[in-house]
Formats: structure tokens, C-alpha cells, sequence
């Protein structure tokens, strides 16, 4: 069985509400799940470290 490091990146950011439809950070959090997938642009979620609130490490078995 091999092994591998799995890394869990958070951030948190207070999204410019007048950059979105709707008016709640609620419909702007669907909107970014939605349009602005992590996968799709992680640099544009990690580009303010100073919204980073927790990084953690750990072994993973894979099989």
C-alpha cells in the first residue's frame, strides 16, 4: 500500500457583493460554486494570503 500527503487549504474572503447578482453572500457563495470553481481558478482563491486561515497535512493510504 502506498502512501500520500493529502493538503486541506481554507480561506475565507468578504466577496464585493456589487461584483455579483443578487445582494446576499449567500446567492454570491452559489455563484462562486457555480461559476468560479475552485478547481477551475484555484489562483484566484489563493492570491491574498493574508485570507488563508488554515492549512493542515496529512498521510493518506491509497490503494
Amino acid at each position: 500500500m502506498t502512501q500520500r500527503i493529502r493538503v486541506t487549504v481554507v480561506t475565507e474572503y468578504t466577496p464585493h457583493l456589487d461584483h455579483y447578482p443578487g445582494d446576499s453572500v449567500e446567492e454570491a457563495a452559489a455563484f462562486d460554486e457555480r461559476e468560479n470553481n475552485f478547481v477551475e481558478y484555484p489562483t484566484t482563491y489563493l492570491d491574498d494570503p493574508s485570507e488563508l486561515v488554515s492549512v493542515t497535512y496529512e498521510v493518506v493510504p491509497t490503494e
